[in-house]
């Protein structure tokens, strides 16, 4: 079954009206304004001083009709009024229509971008339900839009839901642990539901709730307490996910034992010391476009000398490490490779 994934067809043509609307209200200032500085420039060049130009020209234009400040006898100024009354006229009912479209379209758009999420909505399939859109739910909707997973984000704060439709996610405001939410969502044509919420009490309710309607739904819920884990497991869940238990463990691990990664990345200087000690070295030997390495395999690459170097990684020119590269791999013009041997070798 097709994946139904968000539109932005609806989003890209509102934001194409309101930069047309906007363009229509900048030409009908434009133009009010030209008529306005026509008008003055053109009474003056005839002769009147400055403050009776601009006096005719603003009552002339805003339709006032006081009494001219002076005579208008003669068939150039009465062509000049005429044209100023014409023009004015003109440019006030473009400007006034290009501010009425303005408003509407903004309007027309809002209700075009609710029709497009009610419409994405009611398509999505094969999809993942997020309950919860705070600091766990928002990475995990990074990660999930990366990887062109489907997802609905559900939550009980309006906020959060509007902080999810402004990254572009689809959203809905409602609580997790309730039917009618769940089957708004399409529960039923879901694959995995997600209760991220750091209420644990809450967690477990939406797991229940969950493992009611869809017995055989894949749920992932997450505990803040490990005494939890047990009444999620009873609720239903597959997974429990811990974050404080997991980042504690990455972290710990991160000190008590540095990877290649960490030494390759961030110099991991008293590693290298000790190594420097022990008569080893990590030498970093580039590859040179059209050069003799170029396109060799690292076995071609170390041949005669496999007994004196060990391949640590491969630094991509992004920056990115292939760990442990097998001896097939075929070597490309600026990658660096990182070699641990007893001296230099190559």
């Amino acid at each position: 079954m097709a994946r139904a994934r968000p539109s932005r067809v609806a989003s890209s043509s509102k934001s194409i009206f309101l930069q047309k609307s906007m363009y229509g209200l900048y030409i009908g200032a434009a133009m009010f304004l030209g008529v306005i500085a026509s008008g003055i420039t053109a009474y003056c060049l005839k002769g009147w001083n400055l403050s009776d130009a601009i006096y005719m020209v603003v009552i002339t234009v805003f339709s006032v009709g006081y009494e001219e400040v002076e005579p208008v006898t003669t068939p150039v100024l009465r062509a000049i009024t005429m044209l100023i009354i014409v023009a004015g006229d003109a440019s006030k009912v473009y400007f006034v229509g290009s501010l009425v479209r303005f408003i509407t379209e903004g309007e027309i758009g809002k209700a075009m971008e609710e029709h497009r999420k009610s419409r994405d909505i009611e398509t999505i399939t094969d999809h993942a339900i997020v309950c919860g859109y705070g600091r766990i739910g928002q990475t995990l909707a990074r990660e999930l839009t990366a990887k062109n997973f489907p997802f609905l984000i559900v939550d009980n704060n309006a906020e959060r839901v509007a902080l999810a439709h402004t990254h572009g996610h689809l959203a809905l405001v409602g609580d997790g642990g309730d039917e009618n939410t769940l089957s708004e969502a399409h529960i039923e044509r879901a694959v995995v539901l997600a209760t991220v919420l750091p209420n644990d009490m809450v967690n477990v309710f939406i797991t229940l709730t969950t493992r009611n309607m869809r017995p055989e739904l894949r749920i992932i819920a997450r505990a803040e307490d490990p005494a939890t884990e047990k009444k999620l497991r009873q609720a239903g869940a597959n997974e429990i996910i811990l974050p404080a238990f997991v980042g504690g463990m990455q972290i710990a691990n991160s000190i008590t034992h540095a990877s290649i990664d960490s030494i390759l990345r961030d110099g991991g200087q008293h590693i290298k010391n000790d190594l420097k000690d022990l008569g080893m070295e990590i030498h970093e030997h580039p590859i040179v476009a059209n050069g003799v390495d170029d396109r060799k395999t690292l076995a071609q690459l170390i041949k005669g000398v496999e007994t004196n170097c060990m391949i640590l990684a491969i630094k991509k020119p992004d920056g990115s490490l292939v760990q442990h590269p097998p001896g097939a791999y075929r070597l490309e013009a600026n990658d660096t490779v990182m070699i641990l041997s007893h001296g230099r070798v190559i």
